[in-house]
């Protein structure tokens, strides 16, 4: 029992050290043994989650583990024992959204497809296309990719997009599906952007209709959050949102709300003759045409949609033709359309 114990110390102290900067000593070898260590631990829960005595004393070791690397490190998730039947998650979640895990772990969690098990929980030909974007993320000198997107935070995307999508999959999944996106929002703190670049990436990543259900299911994620769809549009750039917006109809009409809301948050100022900003994080009327003009800019039938858009909320708003009355009017004006 005392074994069992010191290696359940040890596989926390692992969990711990994949969400820091430390990953980035991580070598091949020292990645794979650290699933194969999280597989151990999903075994343990397994076999012991029945037993009260031996819970117990798991449970107590890793209250007193979990207290001792608070200390240590501040950053760092507690692991619960129900958690424990999902530590390969748990580690993959960290690597995800740690900047600082190293390429070595990406060939690990894309196998050659011409060995990989026929049973891989992965499609074979989404492995082939995430091997492809890693062959690149080795070779480039020039870490931007698609839309502005790093190549790191493509493969990232792609490798969330998998994996969400082989749990919805499964039927009944949803709720798991939510709280693994809960614990990288949940993980990402203090560096949220990080995690903004690896969901637009996983939001482009769907070749065909039919993993549609991953960016359905994330957007809908996104909404029950307080303020995170908002966020996530914040930190893309216009021209990212514009390329999401093209793809699905879905984001389009969300981001579009999101646009809704910020104008909201805009009264004028008569003194100045300026819009200005009421909200504590203010988006500026400049902004705002910014991202509208990215979208006219498209072309179509994104840019006729905008259009159309927009002159129905001036006309709903009154269809005044003088500034400073309606936000609508004023930004139709900024935009001579």
């Amino acid at each position: 029992m005392e074994a069992v114990l010191r290696h359940l110390t040890n596989i926390l102290e692992l969990l711990a050290v994949s969400q820091t900067d430390h990953v980035s000593e991580w070598d091949r070898h020292t990645t794979l043994r650290a699933f194969q260590w999280a597989e151990y631990c999903e075994q343990l829960h397994s076999r012991f989650q029945c037993n009260p005595a031996v819970r117990s004393a798991l449970e107590s070791a890793l209250s007193d583990t979990n207290q001792r690397l608070q200390q240590a490190l501040p950053s760092c998730s507690p692991v619960m024992f129900s958690e424990l039947a999902q530590c390969q998650h748990m580690l993959l979640i960290h690597l995800l959204t740690n900047p600082s895990a190293p390429n070595s772990v990406i060939p690990i969690l894309f196998p050659d497809p011409k060995t990989a098990a026929q049973d891989s929980q992965f499609d074979q030909n989404s492995l082939i296309t995430c091997k492809s974007a890693f062959n690149l993320l080795c070779r480039t000198s020039d870490r931007t990719s698609y839309a502005g997107l790093h190549v790191e935070a493509v493969v990232r995307g792609k490798l969330l997009g998998n994996l969400l999508n082989s749990v919805l999959s499964r039927t009944g999944n949803d709720e798991y599906a939510r709280t693994l996106l809960d614990s990288i929002l949940h993980d990402s703190a203090g560096k949220p952007e990080s995690l903004y670049d690896v969901i637009a990436a996983a939001l482009l990543s769907p070749d065909d209709e039919t993993n549609s259900v991953v960016p359905h299911f994330i957007l809908a994620w996104l909404q029950e959050q307080d303020g995170c769809l908002s966020k996530l549009c914040k930190s893309l750039s216009p021209g990212l949102c514009t390329v999401i917006s093209r793809q699905s109809r879905e984001f389009k009409q969300a981001y579009w709300g999101v646009l809704k809301q910020w104008a909201s948050c805009l009264e004028f100022d008569v003194l100045e003759g300026l819009w200005v900003p009421t909200s504590d994080e203010p988006v500026t009327f400049i902004i705002l045409t910014d991202r509208f003009k990215e979208l006219l800019n498209s072309g179509p039938p994104l840019k006729e949609e905008t259009e159309t858009e927009l002159k129905t909320l001036k006309r709903e708003a009154g269809d005044f033709n003088v500034k400073g009355i309606c936000i609508w009017t004023d930004v139709i004006i900024q935009l001579k359309l």
